[in-house]
């Protein structure tokens, strides 16, 4: 009655799991080309894994379009409002006369909100978004009649307006004056000592003026056109993307588990969530599920057979990508050991009122 019981309820498919079956993922496969959005099944071995690890690492292709749309970088070097300039004049005097009074002049002078500054015997002129060397021209050209050769040097002292600021999880967090050897992205977060968390786990946000663009570091190390040049009141910050994989099925530990190491491997993974459950896994049916928006497959599903005793050596090189989920099935014995504990559960309800003194 017992074994009746047991094909009753495995064959009626009202026995709790945990997710498909090993046969029920095998045969659900199909590609997405088939009409509806499925999956391909892969088997995983060496060769699969080592062709997925040469693999080009590509970067998201909504950072891509976000930073191509920022507006190119402003020519650094030039004077802006708030920046102090240091202004000398003096003449050559063959004939005794000078418009200097000492035969030299040296003033300090502030770049005001409106990007002027009140230059003596010239008055207003208008200096922000100029270089020094430009400024400097114009006012010789503005006081040649007013004097012998008169020359002038201007030098941006005080560059408060060369800067960018970067915020965050950087060790550094401040602002940065950029110069030419300090221009690029990545130039910047280096001055900035760097992110204070792994590599892997942080996101960089780049606002400039009214627009904004968003990328891992990651990205921006693999992808030149990533690395932009950055201009003076660029803002840069680090946050942190907070990466997991997710675990289910007949595993020791099911849930989410953060994805620590910059390319984590199964094996690192089935040490985290303690490997199969002895008493239910299926060995054939450890499965990884990917969504790829950038593959040319966009879903796919990786299947490692553990009955293999090299396939712990495939797991190890073997590259987990975030938001992977991987899945264990039961083992079809696994039903039999359900069916016996429904069985047994329902014979103890039966014994409680003999044992509570009923007939």
């Amino acid at each position: 009655m017992v074994l009746a019981g047991i094909a009753m309820l495995s064959s009626c498919g009202t026995l709790p799991e945990a997710g498909p079956s090993t046969s029920a993922v095998m045969n659900g496969a199909a590609p997405a080309s088939s009409g509806y959005q499925g999956y391909d099944l892969v088997s995983l071995t060496e060769d699969v894994a080592d062709s997925l690890n040469a693999a080009p690492n590509t970067a998201n292709p909504s950072s891509v379009a976000a930073f191509s749309a920022l507006p190119p970088a402003a020519p650094l070097g030039r004077i802006g409002i708030g920046d102090l300039l240091q202004i000398t004049l003096w003449e050559a005097n063959p004939t005794g006369t000078t418009l200097l009074t000492p035969a030299g002049l040296n003033v300090s002078l502030r770049v005001d909100p409106s990007g002027d500054i009140e230059m003596p015997y010239l008055g207003a002129m208008h200096v922000a978004g100029r270089t020094a060397m430009s400024v400097q021209r114009r006012i010789m050209a503005a006081l040649a009649a007013q004097g012998h050769s008169i020359q002038a040097a201007v030098l941006d002292s005080e560059d408060v307006s060369g800067v960018a600021v970067v915020t965050g999880e950087a060790n550094r967090p401040g602002a940065y004056p950029l110069n030419d050897e300090t221009d690029s992205l990545l130039d910047l977060i280096a001055l900035a000592g760097g992110p204070r968390i792994p590599d892997n786990q942080v996101m960089v946000d780049l606002r400039r003026g009214d627009l904004e663009a968003t990328a891992s570091l990651a990205d921006i190390n693999n992808d030149p056109d990533l690395n932009v040049a950055v201009e003076a009141g660029d803002t840069v910050m680090l946050e942190s993307r907070n990466l997991v994989y997710y675990a289910f099925g007949a595993v020791n530990r099911p849930g989410v588990f953060s994805y620590q190491a910059p390319n984590m491997t199964l094996v690192q993974a089935l040490g985290d969530i303690a490997g199969l459950q002895d008493s239910l896994a299926a060995p054939k049916g450890v499965f990884i599920y990917r969504r790829d928006s950038g593959a040319a497959v966009a879903q796919t599903i990786y299947q490692l057979d553990l009955t293999d005793p090299a396939s712990f050596f495939t797991a190890g090189i073997f590259v987990l990508h975030p938001n992977d989920i991987i899945y264990v099935s039961d083992a079809p014995i696994g039903d039999v050991s359900k069916v016996l504990q429904v069985v047994s559960g329902v014979s103890n309800i039966a014994a409680v009122p003999r044992n509570f003194g009923g007939p």
